[in-house]
Order: structure tokens, then C-alpha cells, then sequence
């Protein structure tokens, strides 16, 4: 059970929500690769018009990017590229679920993201799990072409917010033990946001019942670096960019490339 914890906590969804073929934007599939060559797949939209900069988008953990890539078609609107992508074992990407493998996903993505442009910048989004991932990611690689992170809904420990969420459902309360068997410490926010060196904004929902605003707040209050915290009245788990100004004022915020 031990072994096997990590694929019944991170259940691969191969599931085809839904296809950028039923929307009118310019797109580009590309398959690329992670650093231990495990083959991944991406989806590059492209405004109408030159390019602002690139959003890189990692999504949580549950789902694939198929049922996620509508969530941001208004960025597209807005006159920015958007490069969103699957995880290993998640749509059409291949091998397993493993959790340092996640991290190296996301640096892959950056750096192949900003191979289609280099003289965009790139603004890193990354929600729920994705939050952890980016932070990990941009601890072990800084890039100068990130000139922004975002954590959305992020949380402060896998094993805590894993074993917090499993208690809230019947069925996996008496495995609620086995986060805290395989979820690496050196991988938790919490013990690698002090040497972040890329500005960051936090942004929650005060309504966020899997995982609660205080896990953002703590985050904010130990970065270093320059940063913001949003939290979204009303707003649930990876919820705050449905509201209008939330978008309004994250577009004002990546035009002027500063949290000042």
C-alpha cells in the first residue's frame, strides 16, 4: 500500500473533457520532453496580434489540462500566449505519477515554453498542487525570463493538506496515514519559499474548503522576495480568476511587471 500510495493519491486522468478544436483560437500541440525524457504534451494558443508575454499554466493534480485549458481562454483575449501542459501519467503524457518528476515537469515546461519565444517573458501560474510545483521548481532553476510567479490556492505541506483533504471523505479516512509515509519534506513550500528569488503573488479564496487561506498567508509572510497576497471574498479552491476583476487586476499587474 505504501508503494502504491503516491498513484492512488495522484489518480491519472487520461479523460478527453473537451478539445481547443471547439474554439476559435489559433493553437499549436507540441509533445516535448522532461529530464528524464519521459514525453509530455502541451497546448500553445496564440492571440490575435503579437504576443504580450507567455502564461505558463500548471494545473493541480486532479484532471488533465483538456478540462482546465477553458479556464484561460480569457488571457488569450487579453493578448497573451498561453502555454498550458500535462504531467507526467495525466492526457496524453506518458510514464508515472512521481512527485519529484512533477517538479522536473514544470521546469521542462518552462524551458520549452520559452523556446517557442525567447523574447517574451514568461509569467508562471500554478494552481493547488501546480502552486507547490512552480515554487520547487523555480528554487532549483532560476530563469531571468520568469519575471513573475503566481501561486494559486498553493498550500504549505503535501503531507498536511493530503491528509486534511482524505479525512473529509468516509472512504479514505483509514488511509489517511500514508501521505505522511511518502511525501518528501524538501518539497513542501513551506521549508523552500524562503529561497525563492522570482517576485511571487499569492492568491486564495477565503471560501477554499480544501485548502484554507491560511496555507497562502503563511507562505506570503515567510517569502523574501517581492510579493502580494490576494485573497478572493467569496471565492473557492482555484476559484479567484472566475471573478472579473481578479482578471482586471492581474492583467494591470503582469503589464506593469511590478508587485510595487
Amino acid at each position: 500500500m505504501i508503494g502504491c500510495s503516491p498513484k492512488v493519491l495522484f489518480p491519472s486522468d487520461k479523460r478527453v473533457y473537451d478539445s481547443i478544436q471547439n474554439y476559435n483560437y489559433s493553437y499549436t500541440k507540441h509533445t516535448f520532453h522532461s529530464y528524464d525524457k519521459t514525453s509530455l504534451h502541451g497546448l500553445q494558443l496564440k492571440p490575435k496580434g503579437n504576443p504580450k508575454g507567455i502564461i505558463v499554466v500548471t494545473n493541480g493534480l486532479y484532471e488533465n489540462m483538456s478540462n482546465r485549458f477553458t479556464k484561460w481562454l480569457w488571457i488569450v483575449d487579453e493578448g497573451y500566449e498561453l502555454f498550458i501542459f500535462d504531467y507526467r501519467s495525466y492526457g496524453e503524457s506518458d510514464s508515472i505519477p512521481d512527485m519529484y518528476g512533477f517538479r522536473d515537469d514544470v521546469n521542462s515546461a518552462i524551458e520549452y515554453a520559452h523556446s517557442l519565444d525567447e523574447e517574451l517573458d514568461i509569467t508562471l501560474v500554478g494552481q493547488s498542487m501546480g502552486g507547490t510545483f512552480v515554487i520547487d521548481a523555480l528554487v532549483m532553476k532560476e530563469y531571468e525570463y520568469v519575471t513573475l510567479v503566481v501561486a494559486d490556492s498553493a498550500f504549505t505541506s503535501f503531507a498536511s493538506t493530503m491528509n486534511t483533504f482524505m479525512l473529509k471523505t468516509v472512504v479514505l479516512i483509514p488511509f489517511s496515514w500514508l501521505p505522511y509515509t511518502f511525501a518528501p519534506d524538501d518539497l513542501d513550500s513551506i521549508e523552500n519559499i524562503e529561497k525563492l528569488r522570482t517576485p511571487i503573488l499569492f492568491v486564495t479564496g477565503d471560501n477554499d474548503w480544501i485548502v484554507n487561506y491560511k496555507n497562502s498567508l503563511a507562505l506570503y509572510e515567510k517569502a523574501k522576495v517581492q510579493k502580494d497576497l490576494w485573497i478572493v471574498k467569496g471565492a473557492g479552491h482555484v476559484d479567484s480568476f472566475e471573478d472579473k476583476a481578479v482578471r482586471k487586476d492581474f492583467i494591470e499587474l503582469i503589464e506593469k511587471k511590478s508587485l510595487d
